[in-house]
């Protein structure tokens, strides 16, 4: 019996494959004929006529009308539908909201900022900014959160300081069970790395190094993917050891003899030793234009001209952290394109 239904299904994971495949070629093309999508697919001629029929039907593609004709018989074109599904996205800070929507393109609309009510629990809050968007747009199907914490792979938050309520709290399971659709959370530094990443396509192996006050944080992209590492601690630079004590001790030391200057050579440095990435993007603070003419000279003195990584600023008027949960949210809403 159970050779029997791994037989009988098998149909139907060829066909979702199948669909994946179309999608896909359709999102990297823009738009495609029937001709087009076999010959990117190699898909048979038959199969992607059925395919794409099906997907007419539900809405998941739709036709831009007849292409240019190259003198036989005009062709369709098609392409996939940016607005059939979208993405709700909020940010968690400690203060306040931010809530916004995005479609399948990463198109943005109706952001908004909402005050912390202090007379609701974050969650309760939050279920209650989720509801709202969904009776605003019910064509959302997926959750994307971002959250000023550590975030494990099954969605449960950890060292998460500014909002002790979340702390060792299952928020994906929670959110999944209470809207019935696919949820993210994710970490604030990673999702920003993340946007980071989906605005400069270039860079597919870098290091986001982000520091505000006496906090020091980084995101990490592997080939081109956003590298949480086990137990989502990449990138958790505040407990890197410098000369005995943790980069978070050594910013937080009331006696601290290390300039920010060398402390952020040392940490890069350092991560270029065990990631050797291509770039490193600096982030957060307003002196930094300033300090990276002097940061490229320390980490060339300290490391051979083959290893010395492309080092940027972080343009400020640009959203990362939203951009990149807009990525990870609409990435639940193609989970039937895989990767062969």
């Amino acid at each position: 019996m159970a050779d029997r239904n791994e037989i009988t299904g098998k149909p139907t994971v060829l066909k979702e494959l199948n669909i994946g495949l179309i999608k896909d070629a359709l999102k990297k093309s823009g738009q495609a004929t029937r001709v087009e999508l076999s010959k990117q697919t190699k898909i048979s001629q038959p199969t992607v006529n059925l395919l794409v029929n099906e997907l007419l039907a539900d809405k998941t593609v739709i036709s831009l009308g007849a292409a240019k004709s190259t003198g036989g018989r005009k062709a369709e074109l098609y392409a996939l539908n940016m607005k059939k599904a979208k993405a709700a996205l909020v940010i968690v800070r400690e203060c306040c909201f931010e809530a916004s929507i995005a479609d399948m393109g990463l198109a943005e609309e109706q952001r908004e900022q909402i005050r912390r009510d202090k007379r609701q629990s974050y969650l309760q809050q939050l279920v209650g900014i989720l509801q709202k968007m969904r009776q605003e747009s019910p064509d959302i199907s997926a959750i994307s959160v971002g959250v000023p914490g550590a975030v494990s792979e099954e969605g449960e938050v950890f060292a998460i300081p500014p909002i002790p309520e979340f702390e060792h709290f299952a928020l994906r399971a929670s959110l999944e069970s209470r809207f019935g659709m696919p949820v993210r959370v994710t970490n604030d530094i990673n999702a920003t790395t993340f946007g980071y990443r989906l605005l400069h396509e270039e860079a597919k192996n870098l290091v986001y190094l982000y520091t505000e006050g006496k906090k020091l944080g980084a995101g990490l992209i592997l080939n081109g993917i956003l590298y949480p590492g086990v137990g989502s601690f990449a990138g958790e630079v505040g407990y890197m050891q410098l000369g005995g004590r943790s980069v978070e001790e050594i910013m937080e030391g009331e006696e601290n003899t290390w300039s920010l200057l060398d402390l952020l050579a040392q940490v890069a440095v350092n991560l270029v030793c065990m990631f050797n990435p291509e770039k490193i993007v600096f982030a957060g603070r307003e002196d930094m234009e300033q300090l990276l003419p002097k940061l490229i000279q320390e980490c060339r003195r300290m490391l051979p001209a083959v290893a010395l990584p492309d080092m940027d600023i972080a343009e400020p008027q640009k959203d990362y952290y939203l951009k990149g949960l807009g990525g990870l949210g609409v990435a639940l809403l193609n989970q039937d394109i895989h990767i062969i």
